[in-house]
């Protein structure tokens, strides 16, 4: 279980704040112990009601600076994605937004990244999942590595697209 004021990655939504304990607002019979989470990037009003005992989103604590600056070095190591048969793409690009590492989020920027470029060279337009995932990718990568870095979110991405080249 989380401690009040853990800062958490959760799942593709980005870095929250456990901020509270609660009783499950939506089943006053749930039993359950649910945390009450609250984002430290994007609106004030996605707060979240999740059970604490986990549930399809994967909950984890965030990096540690040394992690998160590993993670910078390790970014032009890391694969992209390789998908076999394009019209999987989405559902390959879902896990690995669902996994919610930051690895995952690393190989998934890259993979459109690359993407991109191919499609620039043929004068084509990039689909819209593509950049809607890389957005989300984006937002949960440099959302975590501003907090642990104690950088703003453009300079977080500065450091991964430095290492990129």
């Amino acid at each position: 279980m989380f401690a009040l004021g853990d800062k958490i990655v959760y799942g593709s939504e980005g870095v929250y704040t456990v901020s509270e304990y609660t009783r499950s607002p939506f089943d006053d019979k749930d039993e359950r112990v649910f945390y009450l989470l609250r984002p430290l990037h994007g609106s004030a009003s996605n707060v979240i009601v999740t059970p604490s005992e986990g549930g399809s989103t994967v909950m984890r604590e965030i990096m540690t600076r040394d992690e998160a600056l590993a993670l910078v070095e390790r970014v032009p190591e890391i694969e992209e994605i390789a998908v076999e048969k394009e019209r999987l793409r989405r559902d390959v690009y879902r896990e690995f937004l669902k996994s919610a590492t930051a690895d995952n989020f690393v190989s998934l920027i890259k993979t459109v990244r690359a993407r991109r470029e191919v499609f620039l060279a043929q004068k084509r337009r990039l689909s819209e999942a593509d950049t809607d995932f890389e957005s989300r990718a984006k937002h949960c990568l440099f959302g975590e590595l501003s907090v642990v870095l104690d950088v703003t979110v453009d300079e977080a991405e500065r450091l991964v697209v430095e290492k990129l080249g």
